[in-house]
């Protein structure tokens, strides 16, 4: 992953580039590179409000048990089943219990130590989804998002061809009825645009009927910083610096597990809503370097400086 600074210089170079890619038609390949293949579950979404909660378990029972959320001193080993499904789960559950309405979940669905094509990753990321969605019980008040239309009909086929709640995309999006209340948007990365959307698609239908959003494996890391100095420089992608100001204050980390290669090795973990936590890879587990209680997690240049002192 390449530092801030050169990914300013590359920007810089870009900026032509960047501002057809934010503002046209240009769309930066085709969706076949983003061809999926198969499937296997079932999905369905919760509200973001304590009052309602049709999980498949209470709203109570899910808050006792995030009770014993991790939260250890600097220096202790912890052990973290960092792709489990119950896990991201219990750290869904506890913010849609808190009244969450914009919620992140950051998943390593595949292996991180190696490349892997985006269209493995989306295959990943879809299935892995729909085994999240398995504590809802409400499907109908449900809808999955995917980028575009050709992802809709890729996840529909994996997952059988017929599904208990509603498909729709960012480029186009289906209105849903007033009884859809959960949208859980996919992996929207591939196109800086599909983050705009994504915030049109809060702004215009979820928020005015009191929905909710959960992002999964949005790599929101890339819209928390602003400015010249921000992945995407305001300067260069204002329509995304809006949409950015307007929606990143209200996002909570669920469940964020994000691998750093290293040397050392090691990831930035929280599980809602249990703190942030810097944590280098040792036998046996994880060493936790540092941990935070704050919303937004700490940037990338400080996970490293964590891990580089701790080398």
């Amino acid at each position: 992953m390449p530092a801030n600074g050169v990914l300013r210089i590359w920007i810089l170079a870009l900026v032509s580039a960047a501002t057809i890619y934010e503002g046209s038609a240009f769309q930066l390949g085709s969706f076949a590179a983003r061809t999926h293949s198969r499937p296997e579950a079932t999905f369905s979404e919760t509200a973001c409000k304590p009052a309602r909660l049709p999980v498949a378990s209470s709203a109570q029972s899910w808050r006792q048990r995030q009770s014993c959320s991790l939260r250890m001193a600097a220096g202790d080993t912890v052990q973290v089943l960092y792709n489990d499904v119950g896990q991201v789960q219990e750290g869904l559950a506890a913010a849609i219990a808190d009244g969450c309405q914009v919620i992140e979940l950051e998943v390593p669905t595949t292996n991180r130590f190696k490349d892997a094509a985006l269209s493995q990753i989306y295959q990943a990321n879809t299935i892995f989804a729909r085994e999240v969605v398995r504590m809802f019980t409400q499907p109908a008040e449900l809808c999955m998002v995917f980028p575009d239309e050709s992802e809709c009909k890729i996840a529909l086929a994996e997952y059988g061809g017929q599904v208990p709640f509603g498909l729709s995309c960012l480029r186009k999006p289906n209105p849903q009825g007033p009884g859809v209340y959960y949208y859980m948007v996919m992996h929207p990365v591939f196109d800086v645009r599909e983050y705009i959307q994504a915030e049109e698609l809060l702004r215009e239908e979820i928020q005015p009927k009191g929905g909710s959003m959960v992002l999964f494996n949005a790599e929101l890391f890339k819209l928390r910083k602003g400015g010249i100095g921000g992945y995407y420089p305001d300067i260069f992608f204002p329509k995304l610096a809006e949409a950015r100001k307007r929606m990143m204050p209200q996002v909570h980390s669920a469940y964020y597990f994000r691998v750093f290669r290293g040397p050392p090795v090691g990831a930035l973990y929280k599980k809602y809503p249990g703190p942030w936590q810097v944590l280098k890879a040792v036998e046996g587990g994880f060493e936790v370097l540092w941990e935070g209680e704050q919303q937004a997690p700490p940037d990338q240049d400080f996970v490293f400086q964590k891990l580089r002192a701790s080398a």
